[in-house]
């Protein structure tokens, strides 16, 4: 097996505890300021000021923008165990704990509405978490390990942790579950070195919740 590849240039490696100030900082920053401004794009914004400031390809970051492994035949299998076990979820908590009913509501306009969902939320998203988060981490305290392909690091975990406590935030504790997703899009950035697969499940992802919670009364 080919030991996996540590990106990190010699004396580049830093503590994990100042990693991890940093990045939270960052996120704070970002999320305070998406909530003030009331706009997602501060996600893009800062996360591509960052980016920069790190004086690295865009490719390091995984702003390389192409469809790479693993191949589609798994993204499909991925995405519809993604989408059917939170669909099953949902129904579980909806049903048993809410007493809700369900009366199936999709989106009038599903391509429109996936579109403002890649272009509004899930690629500014992307581009800060699993773009500039998780490759501060994996170029500081490099990726020592190897999950089905993919070379990863402690940066897995942290933006997963960064991304769900941004949306607890906002949200209650049924929003925890988007920490097993920032895995997921951890996992398909560092497999494919891109952010793009990231982005479409997550937009993808996004607009299934919407028509959960519009089905469920």
């Amino acid at each position: 097996m080919t030991p996996p590849v540590d990106d990190a240039r010699p004396g580049e490696s830093a503590r994990p505890v100042w990693v991890f100030a940093e990045t939270a900082a960052a996120t704070a920053m970002a999320y305070l300021l998406a909530l003030r401004l009331e706009t997602s794009l501060v996600w893009l914004v800062l996360g591509l000021c960052l980016i920069f400031a790190g004086r690295r390809s865009f490719s390091q970051y995984g702003l390389d923008l192409r469809l790479c492994p693993p191949p589609l035949h798994v993204h499909a299998l991925l995405g519809i165990a993604l989408l059917s076990l939170y669909g099953a979820g949902h129904a579980a908590v909806s049903l048993l704990l809410w007493h809700k009913t369900f009366v199936l509501k999709l989106p009038e306009n599903p391509l429109a509405d996936l579109a403002r969902e890649v272009l509004i939320v899930a690629f500014p998203e992307e581009v800060f978490f699993r773009g500039y988060l998780q490759s501060r981490w994996d170029l500081a305290c490099g990726k020592p390990w190897n999950v089905f392909g993919a070379s990863i690091g402690p940066g897995l975990l942290a933006q997963a942790l960064l991304f769900a406590i941004c949306h607890l935030a906002s949200g209650d504790w049924s929003r925890s579950s988007v920490f097993f997703f920032a895995l997921l899009a951890g996992w398909l950035r560092a497999r494919s070195g891109s952010v793009l697969g990231p982005v479409s499940y997550h937009a993808v992802a996004n607009l299934w919740v919407r028509s959960l919670s519009a089905s469920f009364h």
